[in-house]
């Protein structure tokens, strides 16, 4: 039969031995990095990530009302590493040609992306 190890066993040399020097740890690992970016963390047992977003994508759109206007409008905006790389604005009469055109953009981008990181 073969063996199942929960957390990894004690700790050696160069781990963690609790939460407060782990924390102190991360704390010299992700000094100077940006929060909109990868960060190193603990995951259970102090195995170690390196987890974030590079790229991201976020939209505001406003519904049709008296004090916004009588469209739905707004941006979509592409940011690396939290710079913003690309922003789009939209005016669209109803909430179906909103979608068709939002989603059109954002999946052209998409395209570009993944074509340029897979040659």
């Amino acid at each position: 039969m073969g063996q199942i190890i929960f957390n990894g066993g004690n700790p050696l040399d160069g781990c963690p031995t609790d939460y407060d020097e782990a924390d102190l740890i991360l704390e010299g690992m992700n000094k100077g990095k940006s929060e909109d970016g990868p960060m190193w963390c603990w995951d259970c047992g102090f195995k170690l990530d390196y987890d974030g977003d590079i790229l991201r994508v976020s939209s505001r759109f406003y519904p049709p009302k008296t004090h916004y206007g009588p469209t739905w409008d707004g941006t979509v905006t592409f940011s690396l590493l939290g710079d913003e790389l690309i922003k789009k604005k939209f005016d669209c009469k109803t909430l179906d040609d909103l979608v068709k055109e939002v989603e059109l953009f954002v999946q052209h981008y998409i395209g570009i992306i993944k074509a340029r990181l897979n040659p």
